[in-house]
């Protein structure tokens, strides 16, 4: 019988876990190593999937609020010419949830209100674990340990912890790179839309977060570990975007450099398995995924849900961590798998490579588009 977890990693998929597992009655400690919540992150879609297990925990009308709702997305070519559309609207009639754009900070801060204080404990990074038949024993880089029925290991992709599970697990570069920044403009040429524009090797991505804020994001191919000045950051962008359609060139412009984020973008290929004894993974620690279908967090919140939920229906610890991970793995792998490819086919270089992926993108209907939405998104959490 779980009554004691420890969960590492204060993310959205550690916070939603922890949330759900303390409405069960269990006691729940977040370990997180950051010193302080601050303002992280840019921009996210929470699709109609997360916001239905978010409704489950009474927190769907919080992110609704703070977030603001998309009825049309485009995907376009690097002049503008509009290549197909699909209408996340439709979603919110259709499922019953809208499709959110939310900045990351504020989505923390909606998750962190619903614990109570002393749930979530900062400056604490975890370094690994042992476990015996009653319990496991968590060790941190300050030389403390904690004790507890289960460990939740949600601390991303690059989870210290995660080796000790299944340590022949490495990331995938994806062999291009991404920037992201949030702007506050007056314009309001994005109210209610979203579009995602494809060039050569390069994309650039735009998702309103609220009537003033606009958050973006551009992927360009390039080979990992490349670090550079916040100054040529910005300087890099303008180059490789100066002859893209507006609003591109109007939002680099905008965006302080400093406040340009830059990582590489990586995932893992779908593995098994997710758990050992008394020790399982959660969000990206278990299955991350590349940003070109906006599921990851979407992902971990479904699976942080999924996850109390066997524990709920089982009160085996071992079939209940088997559950989850039947549960979730082909759903998740599905996704990995699925955002690979494309952010393959969106980072092509060849020219007639280009025009023939824009010529045939231009003549998918647009009902077909949306039935593949409605295929990702339609979601029940039990």
């Amino acid at each position: 019988m779980v009554q004691r977890v420890i969960v590492i990693g204060g993310g959205i998929g550690g916070l939603c876990a922890a949330i759900a597992l303390r409405q069960m009655g269990l006691e729940v400690t977040v370990y997180e190593k950051a010193e302080a919540v601050g303002q992280v992150g840019a921009g996210i879609t929470l699709w109609s999937n997360a916001l239905r297990v978010l409704r489950r925990l009474n927190l769907a009308e919080a992110v609704i609020q703070a977030g603001a709702q998309i009825e049309e997305a485009q995907i376009r070519t690097a002049t503008g010419r509009v290549l197909a559309r699909s209408y996340p609207g439709h979603l919110a009639r259709q499922l019953g949830e809208p499709v959110i754009g939310i900045h990351r900070a504020e989505l923390h801060r909606i998750l962190l209100a619903a614990l109570p204080e002393n749930v979530v404990r900062l400056g604490a990074a975890g370094t690994g674990f042992t476990q015996d038949e009653q319990q496991v024993t968590v060790t941190f880089a300050a030389g403390q340990s904690a004790q507890a029925d289960l460990l939740i290991e949600a601390d991303g992709i690059h989870s210290i912890i995660r080796p000790q599970i299944v340590p022949q697990v490495k990331p995938r570069y994806a062999g291009y790179t991404a920037w992201r920044g949030v702007v506050a403009t007056e314009q309001r040429f994005t109210l209610g839309q979203t579009f995602e524009s494809w060039g050569r090797g390069a994309r650039f991505g735009v998702v309103p977060l609220s009537e003033q804020l606009i958050y973006w994001f551009a992927t360009a191919n390039d080979t990992a570990g490349q670090t550079q000045s916040p100054a040529a950051h910005k300087a890099r962008l303008q180059q490789q975007f100066q002859s893209w359609h507006q609003p591109i060139g109007d939002l680099l412009e905008a965006t302080p450099a400093i406040a340009i984020l830059h990582h590489d973008i990586y995932d893992i290929h779908p593995f098994t398995p997710w758990s050992q004894g008394r020790a399982t993974l959660l969000g990206d620690a278990a299955h991350p995924t590349t940003p070109n279908m906006g599921q990851g967090a979407c992902m971990a919140i479904e699976s942080a849900f999924a996850l109390a939920s066997c524990l709920k229906a089982e009160s085996d610890l071992t079939l209940a961590l088997r559950r989850y991970e039947a549960q979730r793995q082909p759903r998740t792998a599905s996704i990995t798998q699925q955002s690979w490819q494309i952010g393959r086919v969106g980072q092509w270089e060849n020219r007639w490579g280009c025009f023939l992926r824009d010529q045939l993108m231009g003549l998918v209907p647009d009902t077909l588009l949306q039935k593949r939405l409605s295929q990702v998104t339609d979601y029940l959490p039990s």
